[in-house]
């Protein structure tokens, strides 16, 4: 392949990915304004812990 085609392949694939991805981000921000009831569960008196989850210790940690 000679650089001409490989430049003109390279802009086709740029263009697609463009397209694709501006169609996945219309789609996903069409509601954004839109309020979304999730169910509450009362939570006074109670003690919420967050866990980061990563499965392994942090080695940065001294302890």
């Amino acid at each position: 392949m000679n650089k001409k085609k490989i430049k003109k392949l390279m802009i086709i694939f740029v263009m697609l990915m463009i397209s694709i991805t501006y169609a996945t981000v219309k789609q996903t921000n069409r509601n954004i304004g839109d309020a979304v009831q999730v169910t509450t569960l009362p939570v006074s008196g109670k003690v919420v812990i967050l866990d980061a989850g990563h499965g392994t210790p942090d080695e940065r940690c001294g302890k």
